[in-house]
């Protein structure tokens, strides 16, 4: 189904946390109602998972697209469906979150009308596809007093996490150098469509700058989020090439290779490809290297290796996700890392704890992609303060 931003929000319709004795908290026995508005594969993952968590109860949903909305509804009985999200808002006094994963564009338009009506935002990645727009979801989430949480839940990959605590443990030394890639296939063809006001053609939202913001931005942003969470350092630089070597008929990219300095002279290298289908076991790689040696994922452990020589040694990753929550394939992934990321985002709701992701660190890592895609569409090195704070 077609439409523009104006039809959709039409027809779909800082890190403050909340404070004092919320409602929440006094009925801590019972399930956190959540509206979830943007219905299209990656939700169906969400409610996949969510099924497996007695802890929260899916009670709206909300999408234009009625094939979408008709899915989910099948994954979250009972829940009653609209077309119109302003909608669901205006009518729905029965709800204690919002979860956001509509196109990346939509993401500021949804969350600021959910804090408007005073309701904590569970926001998928990326934060916002512009440094105004994260701005005004801050704003809004300070102004309302709720929560914001982005959901960058690639930090609860077991790997990813068990990296970063051992780098934290200097297990080996001083991060020095950070190295990614993520070698894919190209995006879902049967991905929302937007019209394109250039063209007024029906357009897949991820071909168009506008609605994706850029190619980084949807995919690759998972791990250069980590991989900045690791590094923890102010970033001075970026610079970026790319371009459209094999899908030209589109305004984002199918390629970027991208550097990120850091003050403290670290640099982050991260290469992302989408015309690199069944690229088998380098697909997708991070490898830190540190003063006294290398560490990287390795079949389902992480391997070590000292500058010095010697053999690798392996450090156990521990997984201690129920099984039954992984065996249901549903949308483009089911995923661990959801399934913690709704445990921590109860445990914000319900105890005031503060969320793994927000806003502030989230909008570095938009920051820096948008850096990376003005470098390559520009020809030339970023500084950091070339775009807005």
């Amino acid at each position: 189904m077609e439409t523009n931003r104006r039809s959709f929000l039409v027809a779909a319709g800082a890190s403050a946390i909340i404070s004092g004795a919320s409602a929440l908290e006094a009925q801590s026995e019972k399930p956190i109602r959540l509206a979830i508005i943007g219905t299209g594969y990656r939700a169906w993952a969400h409610l996949a998972i969510l099924q497996s968590l007695p802890g929260f109860q899916v009670v709206a949903l909300a999408d234009p697209t009625p094939e979408n909305l008709d899915r989910a509804a099948t994954l979250a009985p009972g829940a009653k469906t609209y077309a119109d999200y302003r909608k669901l808002l205006a009518e729905r006094h029965d709800i204690d979150a919002v979860v956001v994963i509509t196109p990346s564009f939509l993401h500021a338009e949804v969350t600021v009308a959910a804090f408007e009506r005073g309701l904590p935002v569970l926001c998928e990645k990326p934060m916002a596809t512009t440094i105004d727009d994260a701005n005004l979801m801050i704003e809004a989430s300070r102004k309302s007093g709720k929560l914001l949480y982005i959901g960058f839940q690639k930090r609860l990959v077991p790997a990813t996490n068990k990296m970063r605590d051992l780098v934290a443990a200097g297990e080996i030394g001083k991060i020095e150098f950070v190295s990614g890639n993520l070698f894919r296939g190209d995006w879902n063809p049967k991905s929302w469509k937007y019209k394109n006001p250039k063209t007024g053609i029906a357009t897949n939202w991820r071909y168009l700058t506008y609605t994706e913001g850029s190619a980084l931005l949807e995919d690759g942003v998972h791990e250069i989020d980590c991989a900045n969470w690791m590094i923890d350092d102010r970033v001075v630089r970026v610079t970026a090439s790319g371009g459209n070597n094999v899908y030209k008929d589109r305004e984002t990219v199918d390629h970027v290779a991208a550097i990120v300095e850091y003050a403290s002279g670290v640099k982050l290298s991260f290469e992302l490809c989408l015309f690199a289908a069944n690229a088998g076991p380098s697909s997708r790689r991070l490898v830190v290297i540190g003063s006294e040696g290398v560490m990287y994922p390795e079949n389902g452990k992480i391997a070590i290796r000292k500058h010095g020589g010697g053999g690798v040694r392996y450090v156990d990753v521990v997984d201690d996700t129920p099984k039954s929550v992984v065996g249901k394939a549903v949308g483009s992934a089911q995923d661990p890392e959801t399934y913690k990321q709704y445990q921590l985002f109860a445990q914000s709701l319900r105890l005031g704890k503060p969320p793994l992701v927000g806003p502030e660190s989230a909008k570095t890592t938009v920051k820096i992609i948008l850096l990376a895609e003005k470098s390559l569409r520009e020809h030339r090195v970023l500084n950091w303060n070339d775009l807005p704070a």
